[in-house]
């Protein structure tokens, strides 16, 4: 199984936030990458260094959620659990290519943009740890760490992987989406 985790808190080219996100997730199938499930959106305050994600997020579904209802720079936040037969490099890449076209530019880590797309889960796959993170990055690689490393600790994914996952198990702790929201509260 394949997750990914979608997210926007600025207007790009092409809209407002749920706009943007629908039109990313209409590319995906330029890149051969196929949607099997799909959450509702969800709404949640930016990360800083400085916040802890809560649990009470806004939440509506994919269908009414409306760019309005939230606050400027609040992020809209989608997952899917998709199907391809890239590996994970091939598939950051792509996915990158995808937030390039939104308009997102290199910056700052937790930096608002128009598009923000995370590999959560790849198959099961752990890589990227420590050394190995680290030659790929200085061999011009893009760096990839499976699972994603800010997962357990982010109801902004949890909350969306639990609906489209319930059944998904973390490849290192074992532990449910559901499992990993109770440890938030």
């Amino acid at each position: 199984m394949i997750i990914l985790s979608l997210g926007s808190n600025l207007p790009s080219k092409w809209g407002k936030r749920m706009e943007t996100l629908s039109w990313a997730i209409e590319q995906l199938g330029a890149y051969r990458i196929d949607i099997i499930r799909q959450s509702a959106a969800y709404g949640s305050p930016p990360m800083t260094l400085n916040s802890k994600n809560s649990l009470n997020a806004h939440m509506a579904t994919q269908q009414t959620i409306d760019d309005d209802d939230l606050p400027d720079l609040y992020y809209v936040n989608i997952n899917l659990m998709v199907k391809t037969s890239k590996g994970p490099a091939q598939l950051l890449y792509c996915l990158k290519q995808i937030e390039q076209a939104a308009g997102r530019a290199p910056g700052k880590r937790w930096a608002s943009r128009p598009l923000d797309i995370d590999i959560i889960d790849y198959k099961g796959v752990i890589c990227g740890a420590g050394i190995e993170y680290n030659q790929r990055k200085h061999a011009g690689f893009l760096p990839l760490t499976l699972p994603h490393p800010g997962l357990c600790k982010r109801a902004f994914v949890l909350k969306p992987l639990w609906q489209i996952a319930p059944f998904w198990h973390h490849p290192q702790n074992g532990k449910t989406a559901s499992q990993l929201i109770n440890t938030l509260k």
